[in-house]
């Protein structure tokens, strides 16, 4: 373990083994920093957060701070749990929860470049890459292997499913459902099929799945129409997850608007 003389860290934090704290960087009282994890110079990881192993988390990045929202209680005891092996680049900003022992949770495997803010109370999940100046509002939930291109916005509530690439500067305030392309303001641009195939889905997996978008997509009919066709049907799982999507009760729908060059303009 190497702490920076000039770190101020809590004697009530739990410090792993091989830990890396730089100069002024600050762990407040009960945060916790997993094994090996490294935090540079000027970060903060504030009061009861927690970092799992083998994390880096950058310089002037601030993990844990108090949520966004008005009339908010400081002393509100919630905190941010983040996974194992994270890599956390400069000025990212995640926000606690606002609600008593509630908690904005970040899976494992996660790469959140500099500037890319995650509001409270929000889900990610594992192996998701979220480039600069992304935004995430609050209570946004997001699968895993999603790629969120360079200042592209989430708005709050919004679920977005497994392998969903969103171009930069992209805007959403309706739930993508997985594997699709996401860009301009609420449109699908396509399915993520380069994604896909680098994630090693078969060709089988791939073709159901581009039909099943087919049927939503480049026809007229209803979420609820396509939920009815497949009612009963034998899908391959990655075909049956994106049906399941659809069919979970969110409070935002299902964004159906799609264009093809959505992302040109």
């Amino acid at each position: 373990m190497a702490i920076h003389p000039n770190a101020v860290v809590s004697p009530t934090a739990q410090i792993g083994e091989g830990v890396t704290i730089g100069p002024f960087a600050v762990i407040e009282d009960d945060a916790v920093i997993g094994d090996r994890s490294v935090i540079d110079a000027a970060a903060q990881v504030r009061k009861r957060s927690q970092i799992g192993a083998d994390c880096r988390i950058g310089s002037g990045a601030l993990i844990g701070a108090d949520p966004q929202f008005g009339g908010f209680d400081p002393e509100t005891p919630s905190w941010v749990e983040l996974g194992n092996e994270n890599i956390i680049r400069e000025y990212v900003t995640i926000h606690r929860s606002i609600d008593a022992e509630g908690k904005t949770t970040l899976g494992d495997g996660n790469f959140l470049m500099n500037g890319a803010h995650i509001g409270h109370d929000s889900h990610i999940g594992n192996h998701n890459t979220m480039a600069n100046n992304v935004l995430v509002a609050g209570h946004v939930e997001v699968g895993n292997h999603c790629f969120f291109g360079g200042g592209s916005v989430y708005h709050q509530f919004v679920r977005i499913g497994d392998y969903v690439m969103a171009q930069g500067l992209a805007g959403m305030s309706l739930n993508m459902p997985p594997y699709v392309m996401a860009a301009g303001v609420n449109y699908v641009a396509g399915i993520n099929a380069v994604g896909l195939r680098r994630a090693g889905f078969s060709a089988e997996a791939r073709k159901e799945i581009k039909e099943a978008f087919r049927n939503l997509y480049l026809t007229s009919k209803s979420v609820n129409d396509v939920l009815e066709e497949a009612e009963g049907q034998e899908f391959l799982p990655e075909t049956e997850a994106f049906y399941q999507f659809l069919r979970e009760k969110a409070k935002k729908p299902v964004c159906i608007r799609y264009r093809k060059d959505a992302g040109d303009s």
